[in-house]
């Protein structure tokens, strides 16, 4: 295979893993919604799933902080470019440094659902599953 190819298959990979990541977030907060109480007033959230909505919620937040530093920073790096060169054919090699943040954001989201799944799964198992 062609060093490009093996390119593609890592854009693919990644592209695919941010989007199932981020499916899987919205169905564990829902899962969590199902296991709500209400006490007429106010809606609550068991305490065992507490921290696991709260991690969701921040790997939602990273998911889309990783979206907003790629378009802002590779709209700035084109922009930089395109003033300078008037050619969009022109072959240029990015710092490796510039997607250094993105990667951190993609981890940090994929390991936080990651662990929110592991509280959720300790308490169906403890709490659905009778004794």
């Amino acid at each position: 295979m062609k060093l490009s190819e093996y390119k593609q298959d890592y854009y693919t990979f990644t592209g695919k893993l941010s989007d199932i990541n981020r499916q899987i977030a919205f169905a564990g907060i829902a899962l969590i919604w199902i296991f709500k109480k209400n006490d007429g007033e106010n809606l609550i959230i068991c305490y065992e799933l507490v921290l696991p909505a709260i991690l969701l919620a921040i790997a939602l937040g990273s998911d889309i902080m990783q979206y907003i530093y790629q378009s802002i920073t590779w709209a700035i790096f084109y922009r930089y470019f395109e003033k300078r060169i008037n050619n969009d054919d022109t072959e240029i090699y990015a710092p490796s440094i510039l997607n250094y943040p993105s990667w951190f954001f993609f981890i940090v989201k994929v390991a936080l659902v990651l662990i929110a799944y592991i509280f959720i799964i300790d308490f169906l198992i403890h709490n659905t599953i009778e004794k």
